[in-house]
């Protein structure tokens, strides 16, 4: 299944690439992390999708489009500012105290100047978002989680750049034990709804806060350099654009589907599209080790190699979840467990067709993600928003066409779309700033693999042992063609040394 081409290009690959090796350690470690701080969200599900607990469906809709403005917010209170440090810490000249000072100095008091007028204007945010000035307090509310969260977060990303992904995911599973033992108190026990569940995370990020001062008291000092400041936030600031674009293509649904068809419908829409973001997790897991890594190596002379293998990679373990995902996923979903509960409330069952499609817009931002070193290593973020704007485009177009046309469907069209023009548009332009060599018949198998397994899922009924077997055989064909019989036994070399250090 190889070209002559592609031969060469595998010729520069190193035999046994220990760097690639870590980097995917750090992905499961980073996604294990990732998983648990999103899993509060799953595990409550049954509970927020309970009638005893949230009993209409607008009340779940108020919970979605408040962490959704949180979600367009955080990037806001960042302003690349995180991504700006990652890169100075690696390719700076300065100290790295001082680049983390400065960097703590102005999001302090950037995010107090914020959270204040947030709190100030609350009732014009809360009668445009959510559709009722009376939910005002909700967003008071969030905007007291966004001033927490960011600066708690802070010594997380000292955790990324020093690499140490095992401190960062026991600290990161140390908060959700917090958020999810206070939702049980003011969601189960106090009955407080919406509000309880607002109120469970401010809690748990004061007290994360308190906690990761130790690690942030390692690098503060009274160092703030003005031109340091200058050069950081010229870097870091088209990602608040860019950001913001990328929220919208991930966010913005929500308030078009509830401004076109009703909070009902989204209460259902959210509670599905939740699920789909298994992938998503495990690309976010990816990003977090991902950073560090192309920056580490940026330098070196076989980079774009190690970042085309890294690429090969994605594709290959994308595709075998997205194709997992699609085949099993309805089971898991419409399972009682223990004869007493369902994942998903039974009324929310006519959203799951729709996870399969949304869990291939994560593929193709997973790719996105690859090709962003271009970008850093270049210094070239400010073209990043054109790949975001155009993406972000295309979803706000497509959802007020379709949305009245088709529903939920639309959204759903809308969202594949914004992210497929993601991809393509970065894809074309990073290959002119910082050209990668591509195995382009690996993606074309790992992507005719998708479609295949969605032609199964969507037009036949199988059994589930025939599943099993579809998948098993879908994962082995996967195996044998999207990797070269080099690239396979590099990996079974590196998964045999994994196995006998854990005999031993």
């Amino acid at each position: 299944m190889l070209t002559g081409n592609e031969s060469v290009i595998d010729n520069q690959i190193p035999d046994q690439p220990r760097g690639i090796g870590r980097l995917f350690r750090h992905t499961a470690i980073y996604s294990i992390s990732t998983s648990v701080q999103r899993l509060q969200g799953l595990i409550m599900t049954p509970i927020y999708t309970s009638t005893i607990y949230i009993p209409q469906l607008s009340e779940y809709s108020n919970y979605g489009l408040v962490y959704t403005f949180i979600a367009f917010m955080n990037f806001v209170y960042l302003y690349g500012m995180d991504s700006s440090f990652m890169r100075y810490f690696f390719m700076g000249e300065k100290n790295r105290k001082t680049v983390f000072s400065t960097t703590f100095s102005i999001l302090l008091i950037s995010n107090l100047i914020t959270t204040s007028l947030i709190i100030l204007f609350a009732d014009q945010i809360a009668r445009h978002l959510l559709f009722s000035s009376q939910l005002s307090d909700l967003i008071r509310l969030a905007g007291i989680i966004l001033f927490l969260d960011t600066l708690g977060n802070l010594p997380f990303l000292i955790l990324r750049v020093e690499e140490k992904p095992v401190r960062f995911t026991v600290f990161r599973m140390i908060r959700f034990t917090l958020e999810l033992l206070l939702n049980i108190l003011f969601v189960v026990i106090l009955r407080k709804g919406v509000f309880g569940i607002l109120y469970a995370n401010i809690l748990a990020s004061f007290i994360n806060f308190l906690i990761m001062i130790p690690i942030a008291l390692r690098y503060l000092s009274p160092a703030f350099d003005g031109s340091l400041l200058k050069e950081m936030v010229r870097f870091g600031l088209p990602f608040l654009p860019n950001g913001i674009a990328f929220m919208t293509i991930e966010m913005v649904d929500r308030f078009l589907v509830t401004k076109y068809l009703g909070k009902d419908v989204l209460a259902f829409y959210h509670a599905n599209y939740k699920f789909a973001a298994v992938l998503l997790l495990i690309i976010v897991g990816f990003r977090n080790a991902w950073q560090p890594f192309f920056l580490k190596i940026a330098r070196k002379s076989d980079a774009p190699a190690t970042y085309s293998q890294v690429l090969n990679y994605y594709i290959l373990t994308g595709a075998i979840i997205a194709v997992f995902i699609t085949f099993f996923m309805r089971d898991f979903l419409t399972h009682k467990y223990f004869d007493t509960f369902y994942l998903l409330g039974i009324k929310y069952w006519p959203g799951i067709d729709i996870i399969p499609w949304i869990v291939l817009s994560y593929f193709f931002y997973g790719i996105y993600t690859v090709f962003t070193p271009a970008f850093y290593i270049t210094k070239k973020s400010q073209y990043m928003v054109l790949f975001t704007g155009s993406g972000a485009f295309i979803n706000i177009l497509l959802n007020i066409i379709l949305l009245p046309q088709i529903g939920i469907w639309g959204a759903v069209v809308a969202t594949v779309a914004a992210y497929f023009v993601l991809m393509l548009s970065i894809y074309i332009i990073a290959q002119k700033l910082y050209p990668i060599p591509l195995q382009y018949s690996r993606i074309v198998i790992s992507i005719f693999f998708i479609g295949l397994a969605y032609i199964i899922y969507y037009f036949t009924d199988f059994s589930i042992i025939i599943r099993v077997l579809l998948y098993l055989i879908f994962v082995f064909l996967l195996w044998k063609f999207s990797l070269s019989s080099k690239e396979r036994n590099n990996i079974t070399i590196s998964l045999l040394k994994v196995f006998r250090r854990k005999k031993k």
